[in-house]
């Protein structure tokens, strides 16, 4: 063989082994949508003056939409029906499409999982793949979209008394963004001019918390529901317990929606949230709780937030909301094993422990390694950003706090932003294309090769055991 030829098929070994073909093909389908999703914008029928932007900013909205991010460089007003119907399809494609894509993946006849792919799978929508996957799946897919015509019907309704003239398109695609997690709103000012509508707002909250529960979740409490309704009414069935990850997931989003709403209540009573009546007041507290975890609307306007109420958003968008469901981040589950093991009692001298279950080390090196590695590329990002955006920045356009702000916003996918994306540098927008990305699927596919490739060594080889001083 020639040692050219040696050396390509080398690179090419080498690559294959790093990347399972679960992460390669998870890439090709947003890559191969993103480009495409974006040169159909490009067409003149989506837009009421026929006039399509320039190439990076219907790119940069076709990625935001693709990984249900909100972010957008181009007034949304722009766009006519056509064109809001064509995102609210991509919208769809990066959600219920990235599961039916891999339904039929899975589901192919002479498709062997790898133990990696499997892995890929069960983070990204499903647990348990060995049993009937396609079943489950179409499940979660038939659910979702009940979910969200019973909520496109409630929203239409909604929309219709308070005067909108398209409420039933409306509604329909609010809906479809809000469970998604996308946060695209058909207006210019995203939700603000229904921040004192309880009703429209109370339904906006259920749907993003429904489609952030992620769908494992959903399949536990699918089959508790049934079984607990079988057992009822005809006295037969197994009892179904709710696993761990759930009750974790529970626990987590109860907590980050309470604890923040008390504190947002605290600090904007008299500042973001002065303008409105306590119902209403209480209301977006609760509504800015749940939005900042990925779904990316807004009530009130992100710079009227003080610095207390900016930083404690910030946080919530780091975070993200649960493992397999429509949000980014690092996710809820990722933080609470992270905080667990970091504060855990002496006496738990071997595995860590929660609600009376032992978790494996390979659960919490992941979440160790998943956590600080989105830290580390947050902070690459801002500092792209700040390097990018230098002359914005010493000329008091944009500050450095709008680029953290901009930063996270990307990569917890939260879609909120305090008004600079429309004036960032094509340079800074193809930044955040890749923040995007990272935040929708790089922080899963790019942790569980190495902890594979740790373990495999770690079987065969013992090392010397030597103590460092730390503290």
């Amino acid at each position: 063989m020639n040692k050219d030829v040696r050396k390509v098929f080398d690179i090419g070994l080498n690559f294959r082994k790093r990347f399972s073909i679960g992460s390669i093909n998870i890439f090709i389908y947003f890559v191969a949508i993103a480009f495409v999703g974006s040169a159909f914008l490009q067409l003149p029928i989506f837009y009421k003056d026929f006039s399509p932007c320039n190439y990076i900013d219907t790119l940069f909205t076709t990625v935001s939409a693709l990984c249900v991010t909100g972010l957008c460089p181009i007034d949304i007003e722009q766009f006519n029906i056509a064109g809001l119907s064509f995102l609210m399809l991509i919208i769809e494609l990066g959600g219920l499409g990235l599961i039916a894509f891999f339904s039929i993946y899975i589901a192919l006849p002479a498709r062997r999982l790898s133990l990696v792919s499997r892995q890929v799978v069960r983070d990204f929508f499903v647990s348990d793949v060995e049993s009937d996957h396609v079943h489950i799946v179409r499940q979660i897919v038939i659910y979702s979209l009940l979910i969200q015509f019973v909520g496109g019907i409630f929203l239409s309704v909604i929309l219709n008394k308070n005067g909108e003239e398209n409420f039933l398109f409306y509604g329909f695609f609010l809906s479809v963004s809000a469970f998604c997690n996308a946060g695209f709103a058909p207006w210019a000012d995203s939700l603000h001019h229904l921040n004192s509508n309880i009703p429209f707002n109370s339904v906006i909250i259920f749907l993003v918390m429904f489609g952030g529960l992620g769908f494992t979740v959903m399949q536990d409490v699918i089959y508790w529901c049934t079984t607990r309704v079988r057992r009822i009414l005809f006295g037969v069935g197994k009892r179904h317990e709710i696993s761990l990850h759930s009750k974790i997931v529970f626990v987590m989003t109860l907590f980050l929606l309470f604890i923040p709403s008390a504190i947002y209540l605290l600090l904007e009573w008299n500042y973001a949230f002065k303008d409105l009546d306590i119902p209403s007041k209480i209301i977006n507290a609760f509504f800015q709780s749940m939005t900042c975890r990925t779904a990316g609307f807004e009530l009130v306007s992100e710079g009227d937030f003080t610095p207390g109420g900016t930083f404690l958003s910030e946080v919530l968008m780091a975070i993200g909301g649960n493992p397999g469901s429509m949000a980014g981040g690092i996710k809820t589950t990722t933080v609470f094993l992270v905080i667990c093991h970091a504060f855990r009692p002496s006496s738990d001298l071997r595995y860590l422990s929660i609600f009376h279950r032992d978790i494996d080390y390979s659960d919490t090196d992941k979440a160790a390694a998943v956590f600080f590695k989105a830290i580390l590329f947050i902070g690459v990002v801002i500092f792209s950003l700040l390097l990018s955006e230098h002359d914005s920045l010493m000329s008091g356009t944009i500050s450095a706090s709008d680029i953290t702000f901009e930063s996270i916003s990307a990569i917890g996918t939260a879609g909120l932003t305090r008004g600079i994306t429309s004036v960032l540098n094509p340079v800074s927008k193809i930044i955040l294309i890749i923040a995007m990305y990272g935040g929708r699927t790089g922080l899963i596919t790019l942790t569980i090769n190495i902890s594979a490739k740790s373990q495999k060594i770690k079987r065969f080889v013992d090392y010397p055991r030597e103590q460092i001083l730390v503290g």
